[in-house]
């Protein structure tokens, strides 16, 4: 019985190679299974905004900078020129500004007046005096002339005559005097107001100086973007190294990728790129925008412990398309793996049109 069933198994065995044999000579000559083998270059690379992320300092001064009052916080959307943070040493700067305008105001008011010349009044004053000048004169040239009649008679001695003679004298200096005065009251110099427009300018200047030194007191956003980091609050003097807070345009997102030295040759532009954030459930996509011509070493490390940790690596910015873009927008700095399709079809989609051109 046993030697009959170990016959069935032998022959059940043959019967099923025989099948199998069968079954794959049908198959057609050129199948073949399809594996799922991605082509590319692999890197790793960080996120951030298409702007680059900004750190926003204090201007340049003398003396450190403290924070009198900080206008915006994380995530906050600001404008170009809007003002982030004003500095303690703004209310000192804006006096000097009102200081400074009440100085020009004066000197102004200076020109003015020498464009108007003397007071009315005091004119009026100057020219009642040279007429009673002039009816002194006449006085005296009338009693001159009698006198000198007189003089022909005896009735006066040469005396007599020679005081009239110095009395006139005399009203005819002071009436010469007198006009004078009035002319330069009337009169009104050039050289007067040249030195009056040179305060001006002069004060002008100033007034710009100080309205420099107040614009020094407020930090403004160069860019319109979202804040991202804040590194000072009020009342704390901002590091020189790590400044007021981070800035950047999150409207668009980029990813650099590390590629390797040895791979970087085969990189153009406008060659597509996947990235991989181990949070999304899909690939992001994005193409090549820039390529750097620096080598550098690595600042975005793998967890893989055997990883070439001193390998050289040139920047390459992908720009991620509009949706991608938006899933990313708050993962400034997020670590991702970077695919770039090196294909034959995608270098010739990135060479530009007048090279393809001559070639045809």
């Amino acid at each position: 019985m046993i030697r009959v069933l170990a016959g069935l198994l032998t022959i059940i065995i043959a019967a099923a190679v025989v099948v199998l044999s069968l079954s794959s000579s049908n198959l057609p000559s050129d199948a073949a299974p399809l594996v799922a083998s991605p082509t590319g270059i692999g890197a790793l690379g960080r996120i951030e905004p298409q702007s680059e992320v900004l750190k926003i300092n204090a201007p340049s001064t003398l003396e450190p900078a403290v924070i009198e009052k900080l206008l915006v916080e994380v995530g906050d959307q600001v404008n170009a020129g809007q003002t982030l943070a004003i500095l303690d040493s703004h209310r000192r700067e804006l006096a000097d500004v009102e200081t400074a305008k009440a100085s020009l105001l004066l000197t102004e008011k200076a020109l003015t007046r020498v464009l108007a010349g003397a007071k009315a009044g005091d004119i009026a004053a100057q020219e009642a005096m040279v007429e009673r000048t002039q009816e002194r004169l006449s006085l005296a040239e009338k009693q001159l002339e009698r006198a000198e009649r007189l003089l022909k008679n005896n009735a006066v001695t040469q005396d007599d005559l020679d005081i009239r003679r110095a009395d006139v004298e005399t009203e005819r200096r002071e009436l010469q005097h007198h006009q004078s005065s009035l002319t330069a009251l009337r009169e009104v110099r050039q050289v007067d107001i040249d030195v009056a427009e040179a305060d001006i300018r002069k004060a002008k200047a100033a007034l710009q100086r100080a309205e420099a030194d107040l614009e020094v007191t407020e930090i403004r956003s160069p860019i319109t973007g979202m804040v991202l980091r804040v590194h000072c609050r009020k009342g704390e003097r901002i590091d020189s190294d790590h400044g007021l807070l981070d800035l950047g345009d999150t409207s668009g997102m980029d990813v650099v990728a590390e590629v390797h030295e040895s791979d970087i040759l085969k990189v153009h532009l406008n060659q597509p790129a996947h990235v991989i954030f181990r949070n999304l459930n899909h690939t992001l996509s994005g193409h090549v925008i820039e390529i750097g011509r620096i080598i550098g070493r690595k600042d975005v490390l793998s967890n893989d412990p055997v990883d070439d940790t001193d390998a050289r690596v040139v920047e390459v910015r992908i720009r991620m398309d509009a949706e991608s873009g938006r899933l990313v927008s708050g993962l400034s700095w997020a670590k991702v793996e970077v695919r770039i399709d090196d294909s034959l079809e995608s270098a010739v989609r990135s060479r530009p049109a007048e090279v393809s051109a001559r070639e045809e």
